[in-house]
């Protein structure tokens, strides 16, 4: 009987169909085109998450363990992870496959998931210390963490290009690539001088990522490796209007906007491209399967008009969490601020106890505030706030009767020229390549359906609550 093929994933993140096509269209002879063409495909749909509130982390989650959001209850990046309803790859370590992740959603902190089948590992960019496995590697992992808090609304140059200068001595026992290494300094150059959007930068996370993940694959050989990505998800959140201005009622930016920024998404996804051309090969060499997953998509946001985009030029990052506690809860509290996507900011409490009074008061404060966008998530020892002054105005806001300037709250002001114009859909995408035994019942499948289709690709029992997948891999 043949031996079970391992598994290469690549997670996309919000990265529907319509740009891979797009992409593929418009780059015939490239590696997606060439994945679209020869393997399996399909469009993934999240329906357990309210359209509401519909949010990576949630939906991550949910592909990523197979059970409902109202089972597990994820509902931010560092909330705390049930034992009811594990990841697929833990329960793949615990059957003893092996595998190797770096930069999954929900894989920190990794002392939580420590096990001698997990090879390698390399948290998340929201994970609350730097701990990686190997070793070795949690220098760049720091620098990666530093980089995602400092780049959150607009990307900085600065910082991130002096600490990536200092690390570039440890980039070659990465695995990082002369290329890569080029790419970044040709970014950053351009970024710094202006021929190119610097929230190119971004991207740079991807690009050395990859090659670290590449060498870890290479020296690990895992059953399972995971790589995920977000570069794409936040140039089509800032420029899908760019791209496809067709999909909104109205005009919203101009033809010089437009003109600017209208190869932003494709930029992006030319960086994946290129990975994935080295990852198709590999596959193909090492008789792997590759799979490209997203958990959901993005679309034109209908919420985005044009008078919106005028009153909202300035935007907010909240620079000093710890300003903003004081002046909604006054008193001294034990708490730690942990990593969160802006406009998210999570704090991590001694107890739940201390959570959830914390929570308390800051609901019964919210009813005196004025000027100031804020909604509380509690969820056990953790509480994330969502909160940005209401940009509109840009004047003082009232909490508690007296009056605070967003500065004194800890808020910095940003000039924005995008205003996510890309908005969170439920339907992803679902890529299978250079598989023996690939079979798809139809072109559209519920997404809760790939763990256990992962699971029994690999021998591994599923549980009572999973669905029963209507493809193989």
């Amino acid at each position: 009987m043949p031996t079970t093929q391992k598994l290469l994933v690549l997670e996309a993140n919000e990265v529907p169909l319509r740009v891979f096509r797009h992409y593929a269209g418009q780059n015939p002879a490239s590696a997606v085109a060439r994945c679209l063409a020869e393997g399996m495909v399909a469009e993934t749909v999240a329906d357990d998450v309210a359209p509401g509130f519909l949010y990576p982390s949630q939906t991550w989650a949910s592909l990523n363990t197979g059970a409902a959001y109202d089972d597990h209850r994820i509902h931010w990046y560092n909330d705390s992870k049930p034992d009811a309803y594990p990841m697929y790859w833990r329960r793949l370590a615990d059957a003893g496959r092996s595998v190797g992740l770096v930069s999954s959603l929900h894989a920190a902190p990794m002392a939580s998931f420590d096990h001698p089948q997990i090879r390698f590992l390399v948290p998340d960019c929201f994970a609350e210390d730097s701990q990686v496995k190997p070793g070795y590697v949690e220098a760049f992992q720091r620098l990666n963490l530093r980089a995602s808090a400092g780049s959150a609304r607009v990307a900085q140059i600065g910082a991130p290009a002096r600490e990536m200068l200092a690390a570039a001595a440890t980039f070659p026992r990465l695995g990082i690539r002369l290329k890569s290494m080029m790419t970044g300094a040709a970014t950053v150059a351009g970024a710094v001088a202006g021929r190119i959007n610097r929230e190119r930068i971004r991207s740079l996370q991807f690009v050395l990522m990859s090659d670290i993940f590449d060498r870890l694959v290479r020296k690990h050989d895992p059953d399972l490796a995971v790589l995920f990505t977000n570069h794409v998800a936040a140039t089509m959140h800032r420029y899908w209007y760019a791209l496809f201005p067709g999909d909104y009622r109205e005009q919203i930016y101009d033809e010089d906007w437009i003109r600017r920024y209208d190869m932003e998404i494709m930029a992006a996804m030319r960086l994946f491209d290129d990975y994935l051309d080295r990852a198709m090969a590999f596959a193909v060499r090492t008789d792997r399967i590759l799979v490209v997953v997203s958990s959901m998509g993005q679309v034109a946001n209908p919420g985005l008009t044009r008078q919106y985009r005028i009153e909202r030029s300035v935007d907010f990052r909240l620079d000093d969490v710890n300003a903003l506690v004081r002046a909604i809860v006054p008193g001294k509290l034990a708490y730690t601020v942990l990593q969160a996507m802006v406009p998210q900011y999570t704090l991590g409490f001694p107890s739940e106890i201390a959570a959830r009074a914390f929570a308390d008061q800051v609901a019964e404060a919210s009813k005196s505030i004025e000027g100031l966008y804020l909604v509380c998530d509690c969820t056990q020892d953790k509480v994330t706030l969502t909160t940005s002054p209401d940009t509109r105005q840009q004047t003082a806001m009232r909490i508690g009767g007296k009056v605070f300037e967003p500065e004194a709250l800890g808020f910095s002001r940003l000039k924005v020229e995008d205003h996510h114009s890309g908005h969170h859909d439920p339907r992803g995408s679902l890529l299978v390549f250079n598989s023996r035994s690939a079979s798809l019942a139809a072109d559209e499948v519920n997404y809760l359906e790939y763990t256990p289709a992962v699971l029994r690709h690999f021998g591994v029992a599923t549980d009572l609550y999973m669905k029963s997948p209507s493809f193989t891999l």
